[in-house]
């Protein structure tokens, strides 16, 4: 065989490797929409076609939420997005990118997209967040392409249009963040709500699916704004829906018949200390049999720390621990009520036992405790006044 045919049948394969591992991964759902994924995350980016350049939705080239605490840009993995849209889309400039909430799994990397010229679609207080990885020194004139939306924005031509609406903690409570983006696609009738709309996916909650706070705030901002899509898009990658994207019949399903959790969690907090006391074993058996998640156990515990109900929150941590022992987050939470009742040698038996379970579990732990106690003495004092 020639030397030269042998030669490049053995390099083609590894050309071919190269190429593709230069490049995310591209589907486009139709209408100039288009969704691009990562070997890095678990989340996607949406992307909308206009005629003369390119929308990015959420660069989430990490996939961590707001229990990150390393802040950095991930700029190889933003760079990696500029390759792949000049490559799939020729011509095309990324105009504007768009993030919903400073969680890294929104935004992972700015500064590849401002040194481009690209201009970043954010909020005040979330890019008081993310401006602490943005090359301040380094990009010239940074500035002139941060857009903060105050209350809303639309970008618009012949071919494409999308209405970027901001809102608050303080209007809808359970938004992750101070403030929030959301991004609705008329021309398609599609609402882009990141991981506002979470759809349960465990087993029925004493019969019924679980209604989250959040699908309650996403599906009241949208009657607020007469806004009725067809389709959900979310940020993380749809494991059932071959279109990647959520028929609005679940949310409304779930709306009309599902069960709350803070409903749940109020039945919880309703149980008197002596009762926790005297029938623990039939208070788990009651979670166990109506199959309430370990998180809204989780969720008792904090909300009793907030309001210094401090032996009750133990009990809780221990219902906890015993309902989900193989989560290092159980035996972390159990830790945290200890620390805060002074009692600093069991918390570190209990950090310990967590990070038996997972060595590299690092949201919890004697470092982070000690800033929560400092939060909430300031949420005590308050409260006291």
């Amino acid at each position: 065989m020639n030397k030269f045919l042998v030669v490049s049948l053995l390099f083609f394969p590894v050309l071919m490797y190269s190429q593709s591992a230069d490049f995310n991964k591209i589907t486009e759902s139709g209408n100039g929409i288009y969704f691009m994924y990562y070997d890095s995350s678990n989340s996607k980016s949406t992307i909308v076609e206009f005629e003369d350049f390119i929308v990015l939705i959420e660069a989430p080239v990490k996939d961590q939420g707001g229990n990150a605490t390393d802040m950095k840009d991930h700029s190889s993995g933003g760079e990696k997005i500029l390759r792949t849209l000049n490559n799939y889309f020729p011509g095309k400039p990324l105009k504007y990118f768009m993030h919903s909430h400073w969680h890294p799994h929104s935004v992972s990397t700015v500064n590849p997209f401002l040194r481009a010229g690209v201009k970043v679609v954010t909020t005040e207080l979330n890019y008081s967040v993310i401006n602490k990885f943005v090359d301040t020194a380094g990009i010239k004139n940074y500035k002139e392409d941060l857009v903060f939306i105050a209350d809303s924005l639309e970008i618009s031509d012949n071919k494409n249009k999308i209405t970027v609406y901001r809102f608050t903690k303080k209007d809808f409570p359970n938004v992750p963040t101070d403030d929030y983006l959301f991004f609705y696609l008329p021309k398609q009738n599609l609402m882009h709500c990141a991981c506002m709309y979470s759809k349960w996916e465990g087993e029925p909650v004493d019969g019924k699916e679980m209604l989250s706070g959040r699908e309650e705030d996403l599906h009241r901002f949208m009657q607020n704004k007469g806004i009725k899509p067809e389709y959900l898009i979310r940020l993380s990658k749809e494991k059932k829906e071959a279109n990647d994207m959520q028929p609005i019949g679940g949310l409304d399903n779930v709306i009309l018949n599902g069960i709350k959790g803070s409903d749940i969690l109020k039945d919880l907090l309703a149980i008197d200390q002596k009762t926790l006391d005297d029938n623990p074993e039939a208070i788990l058996q009651n979670i166990i049999r109506k199959n309430i998640p370990p998180s809204i156990v989780n969720s008792a515990v904090y909300n009793l720390l907030r309001k210094k109900e401090l032996i009750k929150a133990l009990s809780f941590a221990r219902l906890q621990a015993l309902l989900n022992p193989s989560n290092p987050n159980s035996w972390d939470t159990y830790g945290e009520v200890y620390y805060f009742m002074g009692e600093t040698e069991l918390a570190a038996y209990y950090e310990k036992q967590s990070k038996k379970i997972d060595p590299e579990y690092s949201t919890g732990g004697m470092e982070v405790w000690k800033k929560d106690l400092e939060n909430h003495q300031k949420i005590w004092e308050e409260s006291a006044k």
